[in-house]
């Protein structure tokens, strides 16, 4: 057996980044993969501007002084400070010629067109000096950079409309299994159960740039699956869930053994020991557990960061996680690294009800991951342990 951290060195050092790219408006680019590098063509400030609302006037030019007009944001004052003089400012607007420094307004008094200042103010204070943060051709982001929200904040103030990013990855999705009904369906005969993982893994699939090549529910018929497997093969990644596991009929395993390279895996891991990962054609092909639970974590603990390398991230985004104590105990054996659902709350965590990888209703409830190594077992209220929250796009809750 492999350990989780083994087989996903192993599944990176197999997997190239796509070279397909895109242009973007900047209101589409959060969230896709950067493909070039961007420098800036301004500098930040540009122009020398004020930190606060206040006084603008040259330093040690006296404690009273005479308003000769205003400067606020877009419309900054065209004449020139002189000593003794001083013009009312506006955060962000133009320090203007003739003035060296900035006093706020609650450091002042005012009798109509005189200002009085209520302590000495020193030069170059509450400004904020052009290309103090960013010169002009800098450097700001590289390729391979996930963008997020401050990313296109950056982007916009730098005037960018259009950004080139990697294009999204296709990714085929099939469900395998005379069993599965799709949701809205009557469950007809005994044994048939709604296809839940399809689900899962699309719903999954939306934080990732990723366009989803859904397949349906193939049923137990081999040339069915071959079928789908060669219409999948066109894809950058396909993603399978059932199957992979000792006793399950082995349809899926044939087709992808046919028309692929791939090798099964057993994982030190609970839940989603097997896996099977290699390539069926030119696609990336993960074939994930049929429990939904293992399925849940094998693909955030395995897929999706392929994934990420598939569309050219660089560095993979790296997984928050967070150490809290305890708030009751948790059963563990000695032997795998154990994914236990959680409840992450008020600084500690406590594992969310039975553990059993069929649980679809705990992991709803559960917020988190509570990670315990391979060589720890039971642990007691209190213990200090790793946590992986949730995403936002598919936490829990109570």
């Amino acid at each position: 057996m492999q350990t989780l951290d083994e087989l996903n060195a192993q599944i990176a050092a197999t997997l190239a980044p796509i070279a397909r790219t895109e242009t973007v408006a900047l209101d589409d680019a959060c969230g896709r993969v950067l493909a070039e590098a961007i420098t800036s063509n301004i500098e930040l400030p540009v122009a020398d501007v004020s930190a606060m609302d206040g006084y603008a006037f040259t330093a040690n030019s006296g404690d009273t002084l005479t308003l000769i007009g205003e400067s606020i944001a877009g419309r900054p004052f065209a004449g020139t400070v002189g000593a003794g003089e001083c013009v009312r400012i506006m955060t962000g607007a133009v320090v203007p010629t003739g003035a060296n420094t900035v006093e706020m307004q609650e450091n002042t008094t005012r009798d109509g067109g005189r200002i009085t200042l209520t302590r000495p103010t020193p030069p170059r204070a509450n400004i904020r000096y052009r290309g103090e943060e960013l010169q002009l051709g800098e450097t700001v982001l590289q390729p391979g950079k996930i963008l997020s929200a401050a990313d296109v904040l950056l982007l916009a103030a730098l005037g960018c409309a259009r950004i080139r990013v990697t294009a999204p990855l296709t990714v085929a999705l099939l469900s395998s299994g005379d069993e599965l009904v799709a949701p809205g369906e009557a469950l007809t005969e005994s044994g048939q159960i709604y296809d839940s993982n399809r689900a899962l893994l699309k719903a999954l699939l939306k934080s990732l740039p990723v366009r989803v090549h859904d397949l349906g529910i193939i049923r137990d018929d081999p040339a069915a699956i071959e079928a789908a497997l060669q219409q999948a093969a066109n894809s950058d990644a396909i993603i399978t869930s059932g199957g992979v596991s000792v006793g399950d009929y082995d349809y899926l395993k044939t087709a992808v053994a046919k028309l692929g390279s791939v090798q099964a895996y057993k994982i030190k891991m609970k839940p989603g020991k097997p896996f099977v990962f290699g390539n069926i054609g030119t696609a990336a092909y993960f074939g994930l557990p049929g429990n939904p639970v293992s399925s849940f974590v094998g693909f955030s603990q395995i897929v999706r960061p392929a994934l990420w390398q598939l569309a050219g991230a660089n560095p993979l985004p790296a997984p928050l996680t967070l150490t809290v104590p305890l708030a009751a105990p948790v059963r563990k054996a000695v032997g795998r690294r154990d994914f236990q659902r959680g409840i992450l709350e008020n600084g500690s965590v406590r594992p969310q009800g039975g553990q059993d990888s069929h649980r679809v209703y705990g992991l709803a409830r559960a917020n988190c991951l509570i990670d315990l190594p391979a060589d720890s077992g039971d642990q007691p209220a209190g213990a200090t342990v790793t946590v992986w929250p949730f995403l936002a796009s598919h936490r829990g809750g109570d």
